[in-house]
């Protein structure tokens, strides 16, 4: 948009010599003034008045937008108001807030701003796909110097939204802009050393659910049948809570895919929610009664059987939390849970996977974490990827995980397939866990 002062605030800026808050309230110089992460771009389509808007993409359920102003300096105990403009087709997705900094620039968070985890925010309500006016008002805090606008889209929701015309009345001295990351330095090539033999390689992408209602989103279908088109099988963790909602074509495609055998599906916990004991979180199978983790097994067979007419022969912990993926009870389970017989394990092996292992029933499949389709969640990286890759050339297989939720942009879905082209380049040999457990439990 091309920003326009009312009249009452053109007056304001002129006799206290501030400029326009937030820096580039329209976008009508880009990005300039603000720090958007991908999800978050400026285009043309997103503009509702003048040529430029914000617009944030989110197919990650597990990871949020996030577009942030420059900081506005105001006065602690005055009263500000924000106003704004945005559209949308998905209602409650996506939320304005305001972030309070002292002057040390320490975030400020309020205990009564319950609705925006210790800040001010709006949600964005109207799912009609039209523009409409949102306001937000808020006392700045007695410790604080300057504000910043923060668009978020909420934890795992998914949509899309424009925004444009940003208005802040308020301000007690001019707004700067936001500092934006450096982009990285090109990193060095990689030598990759020759191979005795070619690689075994799983793909492991996490988090398969029914979203909007029981549908089943787009990506998966993007990653099998790209991965098919390169001849190699893939394997997808589900988290099957929610699978009574799925719709009768989430269910045929997932059956078509099982029958295929291209496609292996495999347990990743029932919900991936994590708990708290003590006031401390932990993943869903860490710290946890063993009766409690074993009625999460049976649940997501029996509702899988029910849904799909298999079972799960392979399990995957699910994580988010930095102090352990499970307990002893989760080995018990393992051990005593009949179908399972494949354990994707998330790390090196360790004595306790030896353990289990040693009883017959289950073959542990460990990681090589500096081999892997991403660098930190979401974000694949060919680079890292040949760094690990390179390393290792005595490795017999790796497992390779990936969120395919979160690849919503061009460039992660680039990155992703820069590493199968350079697989199958490198004769890599695909399989599901099932098809490389048995193949390392003959070899042993």
């Amino acid at each position: 948009m091309k920003f326009l002062l009312p009249a009452f605030l053109a007056l304001a800026a002129f006799t206290t010599g501030f400029g326009q808050a937030p820096v580039n309230p329209g976008f009508e110089d880009g990005a300039t003034g603000w720090s958007l992460d991908p999800m978050s771009t400026v285009v043309p389509e997103a503009a509702n008045t003048g040529k430029i808007g914000l617009r944030i993409t989110d197919n990650s359920p597990d990871a949020g937008s996030s577009a942030t102003s420059g900081r506005i300096p105001v006065t602690p105990g005055a009263m500000v108001e924000l106003r704004f403009q945005a559209r949308t087709e998905t209602a409650g997705f996506i939320g304005v807030y305001l972030f309070f900094y002292d002057q040390a620039g320490k975030l400020i968070k309020e205990e009564s701003q319950r609705a925006g985890a210790g800040h001010p925010v709006v949600g964005v309500s109207k799912a009609d796909g039209q523009w409409s006016p949102y306001g937000l008002k808020a006392t700045v805090p007695p410790e604080a110097a300057s504000v910043a606008i923060w668009v978020h889209s909420f934890g795992k929701a998914v949509g899309s939204a424009d925004f444009d015309d940003f208005v802040f009345e308020g301000a007690s001295g001019a707004a700067s802009a936001a500092v934006q990351t450096p982009p990285p330095q090109p990193r060095a090539p990689v030598v990759i050393p020759s191979r005795a033999k070619p690689p075994l390689i799983v793909i492991k992408v996490d988090d398969f659910r029914p979203i909007n209602g029981g549908n089943l989103h787009g990506i998966w279908i993007k990653v099998v049948d790209y991965l098919a088109s390169k001849n190699a099988k893939v394997s997808i963790g589900v988290n099957p809570e929610k699978l009574n909602e799925a719709s009768p074509a989430l269910i045929e495609w997932v059956k078509k895919q099982h029958a295929s055998g291209e496609v292996e599906f495999w347990f990743h916990g029932w919900d991936h929610a994590m708990h708290e004991v003590d006031g401390v979180k932990y993943n869903e199978f860490n710290k946890r009664p063993y009766e409690e983790q074993k009625k999460r097994f049976d649940d997501g067979q029996a509702i899988t059987k029910e849904k799909f007419g298999f079972a799960y022969n392979t399990f995957g912990p699910p994580g988010g939390a930095s102090n352990g993926f499970g307990d002893a009870n989760t080995y018990q389970v393992m051990a005593d849970e009949p179908d399972m017989k494949v354990w994707l394990y998330p790390q090196p092996m360790d004595k306790a996977a030896l353990d289990l292992q040693a009883g017959g029933k289950v073959t542990v499949l460990d990681r090589v974490w500096a081999v892997n389709l991403e660098s930190k969640v979401g974000q694949p990286d060919f680079q890292r990827f040949l760094e690990g890759y390179a390393k290792n050339p005595d490795r017999e297989y790796f497992v390779l995980q990936g969120h395919p939720m979160s690849w919503g942009t061009p460039e992660k879905w680039a990155e992703f397939t820069k590493i199968i082209d350079f697989l199958v380049e490198q004769k890599a040999e695909f399989l599901t866990p099932s098809e490389l457990a048995a193949r390392v439990k003959s070899a042993n």
